[in-house]
């Protein structure tokens, strides 16, 4: 497993771009990411973690034009987003234009952008979204540390990038299929999103 700085941004670019399955630090908790269209990547993060065939990746985008090249956004998806993105909060949105691998079969897929700098930076660099999962073993719970997370997966993914999680949990997971229901619940409240949707 190779171990990446923080400066060195092009090479996990690359190295993603190659398929490789690599980990690093989000604004909430550490994740494992894979390019969106690499059907070997994406199996290799199943197996990594142990993860259930039947539950579909997250997606990170770095922008709400990325987001709708691969989903469709009604009026109150837009809306929520306006406010509370980028930040801790995934959204799951009928997909758009992706092939039934990357979300194992499901007409629906969850986005986010997530508030930091250099993920935004690096989905840019790798120029098409990444699918981002917690960088833990499926049967444990998240994790924040550097070190925890390297315990946890070494031998098991690609690349891992030093530096902590600067989140204290997952991220919120709404769907508004057809209306608002909290599927995780997270740092963003249910009160928070419906005041959102309410406030003209």
């Amino acid at each position: 497993m190779r171990i990446f700085q923080r400066d060195e941004i092009d090479d996990v670019a690359v190295s993603l771009l190659k398929g490789d399955i690599v980990a690093f630090g989000t604004d909430t908790v550490f994740g494992l990411a894979c390019i969106y269209d690499n059907e070997e990547a994406i199996e290799k993060i199943y197996k990594a973690k142990g993860r259930r065939e039947d539950k579909p990746l997250p997606m990170m985008c770095s922008d709400i034009s990325m987001m709708t090249d691969v989903s469709y956004l009604g009026a109150e998806a837009e809306k929520i987003i306006n406010r509370f993105v980028p930040g801790p909060l995934t959204i799951v949105l009928k997909k758009k234009n992706l092939a039934d691998y990357i979300t194992h079969g499901f007409d629906t897929i969850g986005i986010r952008i997530p508030d930091d700098e250099w993920i935004l930076k690096l989905i840019d660099k790798v120029g098409k979204p990444l699918l981002v999962t917690s960088a833990n073993l499926s049967d444990q719970g998240s994790l924040h540390k550097y070190v925890d997370v390297y315990n946890s997966l070494n031998g098991r993914i690609d690349g891992i990038v030093e530096g902590d999680a600067r989140g204290e949990g997952a991220s919120t997971v709404i769907s508004l299929l057809p209306e608002l229901k909290i599927l995780r619940e997270g740092p963003i409240s249910r009160e928070d999103l419906l005041k959102c949707l309410e406030d003209e």
